[in-house]
């Protein structure tokens, strides 16, 4: 699980559906959350003169608090974070890194894995018997 450093305490981050729902309420549409989170213009993908200003920083701010609060409750600990506490704790040349943290978090909150033994559907013939000879081979 992605963490994110809070002046020494170590912050889980967590996304799943109920943070997602959070994002859309507290800041707006997911994509435009974050790319002002990322500071990016909304409207123009390669446009970066955002990072650093107000709105990029409340975005990054809500975000944090948001996903480190979900982090928190989940690990059973208080979730007590605030917007003024997140950017207390993020140093000017730490911006960067703490955008990082929260498109980790945000990755790892969408990535799935369907276990071998359960999967179900089709299946791929040909790509059995290679693995088959593979493993025979090796």
């Amino acid at each position: 699980m992605t963490t994110f450093k809070m002046k020494g305490r170590e912050i889980p981050l967590l996304y799943m559906s109920e943070e997602m729902l959070r994002i859309q309420e507290e800041i707006g549409p997911l994509d435009q959350a974050i790319k002002t989170a990322s500071g990016r213009n909304p409207d123009d993908d390669t446009d970066t003169s955002r990072f650093g200003s107000a709105e990029h920083l409340k975005t990054l701010a809500k975000m944090i608090k948001i996903l480190g609060n979900a982090g928190l409750e989940e690990a059973g600990e208080t979730p007590d974070l605030t917007e003024k506490a997140v950017l207390r704790a993020i140093k000017p040349n730490e911006i960067f890194l703490a955008v990082n943290d929260c498109m980790n978090a945000m990755a790892e909150g969408m990535h799935s894995e369907i276990p071998e033994e359960k999967q179900e559907g089709p299946v791929d013939v040909t790509l059995e018997e290679i693995n088959k000879k593979k493993e025979k081979a090796g």
